[in-house]
């Protein structure tokens, strides 16, 4: 399965320079449509376990529900959410280093995560298959607040403080997401 899920990343590593590179991006919706949003298979987790569209439907009606009702309050709710699993994973050991990020988010069923670029002050970090976004709509917004916690406290309590900002998104058009972590 290793081998698997390195030639996908490699794959995804290839969709996602394509789009940097071409400024693509799919045609904006006016709102997120249930039925869309709701019902997605993930190729790579559907085949490591088929249950996985009820586990994502599930995630995904809580935070559909939040964005109906509010926007703001969803992001800082499911955005504390991810911090505060994260730095629970680290506490226990989970998380040991940043190079344990993939393999949690692939265990927990978060998506596939790829770390892009480290360097001293940014790393740039990318998730396919996301559970929050994969195959939505572009509706001019983010919506991978829960991921966006998770990296931020991971990496805030590995590395330090940190400015974690979703830049690529389903809901903006892209068919990734990708995280801008700044170190403070």
């Amino acid at each position: 399965m290793e081998s698997e899920y390195l030639t996908l990343i490699e794959k995804w590593r290839e969709i996602y320079k394509t789009e940097v590179r071409n400024r693509k991006r799919m045609p904006e919706v006016a709102q997120l449509n249930p039925e869309e949003y709701l019902n997605v298979r993930r190729p790579f987790f559907t085949h490591i376990s088929p249950e996985d569209a009820e586990y994502v439907r599930t995630f995904r009606m809580v935070s559909y529900g939040m964005l109906s009702y509010s926007p703001s309050l969803r992001a800082v709710i499911l955005r504390g959410a991810g911090y505060n699993l994260a730095r629970r994973l680290t506490g226990t050991g989970e998380i040991k280093s940043v190079d344990d990020l993939p393999r949690v988010f692939l265990k927990q069923r978060i998506g596939l995560l790829d770390i892009i670029d480290e360097s001293f002050n940014k790393m740039k970090i990318n998730i396919y298959e996301c559970i929050s976004c994969y195959q939505s709509p572009p509706i001019g917004r983010t919506l991978c607040d829960f991921e966006a916690g998770m990296i931020q406290g991971a990496i805030e309590s590995l590395i330090g403080k940190n400015i974690t900002r979703e830049i690529y998104c389903w809901g903006l058009g892209n068919s990734f997401c990708g995280f801008e972590i700044v170190f403070e």
